[in-house]
């Protein structure tokens, strides 16, 4: 039987690896040496307890745009791209998984807004509110952006826009069963009397219906405010924030009985996501082998997790931003309204070679079909010291040995002896078992054969 009761037994390496592989991008040996021992309890509050570094804002943040200059605004997109790109690439922190699942939740995107300055405030208002999905939700109404991307802005009293209506129940708050066609109808009047003031929304009641409606089974005088209040305070809202958390932190097809198990956490936790993902985090569940390895890797997972566990986190973020956007998770870019799909959505035809051959690219030093040389931000050579990654494991002079530590901190899956003999073979290219010498001058590029080997392996697109 599937609960969320809490796991007492310390971590191994494995289990440390995998709770940093699902709470953030940066599953490195050093971090996974920090948790070992400590329960899961413990390592879930040391992680969920570091302070989030502050983030530097970009200059022009908060000008007023000019709604006409549309190439001035179109060259502030890559520069947005990139400052959040330089940020989960800095910030070993859960918080940054979260700004990322709560992005594609409440989707937008650059083509449809346009204005830069509304979705960089938009990410802001994202991020000074990741914890907390219950404020998250009621800002997002009159968020300039979001007012923009579903038409809000154009919804006023008699002639109200259903869009965010339809939106707010089907992919933020309820998802489809929960509402009915009356229930959107009758939000999108609460919903009206929205506009925006240069980088702000601003509500007018002079403009919004304030009239008798019936929402959710409950009649009133409602306003947009009501709406929320109604919303989260329903079970159907609780159950599709457990089943979207669990999405994202544990298994794409979660049980009816583990989301009902969560969902009763959330109600208690008032959507606190820091008391949701403690108990989530600490679970006998979430270290269970039936979820190991039980989602597939995200583009941003692939790009800034190989690059922080290879120390090269300094990685020119425009070359990050440029490999995402061929695996299909471009920035401030969803495909649509729902957002990316992920999990299976992320592998095709097409992005599995093109995954393989930017990690092998990667761990070389260049970039991913060409011979260039892989950039720093200050766009100067770097090229990942693979030794001094090897060396930060144990037995790093025995073979076999690194062999096996290697894939265990790489692959989210255990694997065979056989798969183990293969990886030996391909790293020693030839050589004994007692010839290895990790300080010997073939020591870079045979640690550079063994992860080329790893990272083609189908297991390694899991986490």
């Amino acid at each position: 039987m599937e609960t969320l009761q809490i796991r007492t037994t310390p971590l191994s390496l494995e289990d440390a690896v995998h709770l940093l592989r699902r709470a953030t991008y940066h599953p490195t040996y050093q971090a996974t040496k920090a948790l070992v021992g400590l329960t899961p309890s413990e390592a879930s509050a040391k992680l969920l307890a570091d302070p989030v570094p502050p983030q530097p804002d970009l200059a022009w943040a908060n000008t007023v745009p000019n709604l006409q200059d549309f190439a001035a605004n179109a060259r502030l997109w890559p520069e947005m791209q990139q400052w959040w790109m330089s940020r989960v690439l800095s910030v070993p922190h859960v918080h940054e998984k979260l700004v990322s699942m709560w992005h594609n939740i409440f989707t937008s995107d650059y083509i449809n807004v346009y204005i830069a300055q509304w979705l960089l405030n938009q990410h802001k208002l994202i991020r000074s509110n990741a914890t907390s999905y219950a404020t998250l939700a009621e800002k997002m109404v009159g968020d300039p952006a979001m007012l923009r991307y579903l038409n809000g802005e154009l919804s006023v009293k008699g002639r109200p826009n259903e869009n965010f209506a339809r939106e707010w129940f089907e992919l933020f708050t309820l998802g489809i069963g929960n509402y009915t066609e009356s229930d959107v109808l009758e939000a999108a009047r609460a919903f009206t009397g929205w506009r925006i003031n240069g980088v702000q929304g601003v509500y007018s009641r002079q403009l919004a219906d304030t009239g008798t409606k019936t929402i959710l089974g409950k009649t009133g005088s409602w306003d947009w405010k009501d709406v929320v209040r109604i919303t989260l305070e329903s079970d159907a809202c609780c159950r599709y924030v457990a089943k979207r958390i669990i999405k994202q932190f544990v298994e794409f097809y979660p049980t009816d009985e583990v989301v009902s198990n969560l969902q009763k956490i959330v109600r208690d936790a008032n959507y606190d996501m820091n008391v949701i993902l403690q108990t989530l985090l600490s679970s006998e569940y979430f270290y269970s082998s039936a979820v190991r390895g039980a989602l597939i890797k995200s583009p941003a997972e692939m790009v800034v997790g190989l690059a922080s566990v290879l120390g090269a986190r300094g990685v020119q973020p425009a070359y990050a931003v440029a490999t995402m956007t061929k695996l299909t998770q471009e920035p401030f870019y969803p495909p649509t309204v729902e957002g990316w799909k992920g999990h299976h959505a992320w592998i095709t035809s097409s992005t599995f070679p093109q995954r393989q051959r930017f990690a092998e690219a990667f761990i070389d030093g260049r970039q991913a079909g060409s011979s260039a040389k892989l950039l720093d931000a200050d766009g100067k050579s770097l090229t990942p010291d693979v030794v001094a990654m090897a060396k930060q494991l144990p037995d790093a002079d025995d073979a076999v040995k690194l062999v096996a530590n290697m894939a265990s901190l790489m692959l989210a899956v255990p694997v065979t002896k056989k798969q183990l003999d293969v990886l030996l073979d391909i790293m020693l290219a030839g050589a004994q078992v007692y010839e290895w010498n990790i300080n010997s001058p073939s020591a870079t590029q045979r640690i550079k054969f063994l992860l080329q080997a790893i990272v083609r392996m189908p297991e390694y697109q899991l986490t």
